[in-house]
């Protein structure tokens, strides 16, 4: 009786854990729709509106080789603080650190399965 309690629990704890994950790719999605869709484009192609007056031109997530190596604390970095002497403008401050960590989420998706 006391083992199907704690299977009870485990099976809470994951329901949750996913409907938090779900939450938080909402969140990315939409921070990235709002933020970062006008120059890399809302399939993170790079080729957002905005993408053709920007020079060095903004990332292409769908570039298998700009995952080689890459890591989600990297992005974190990227996003948080910008990339100097690029368009790419820092968001501390802008967006909270959970909302950072949702969007650097949802951009890894563009990148190829495993990364």
């Amino acid at each position: 009786m006391r083992l199907a309690g704690w299977g009870l629990v485990a099976v809470l704890a994951l329901a949750a854990a996913t409907r938090a994950g779900a939450a938080d790719q909402a969140v990315g999605k939409k921070v990235y729709a709002e933020r970062c869709s006008p120059c890399h484009g809302d399939t993170g192609d790079g080729n957002g509106p905005a993408a053709a007056a920007i020079k060095p031109p903004p990332r292409n997530f769908r570039d298998p080789g700009f995952w080689q190596g890459r890591t989600a604390a990297q992005l974190k970095v990227t996003v948080r603080d910008g990339r100097p002497g690029t368009m790419m403008s820092p968001f501390a401050g802008t967006l909270s650190e959970a909302e950072i960590d949702a969007v650097v989420a949802y951009v890894a998706t563009f990148g190829p399965a495993g990364h």
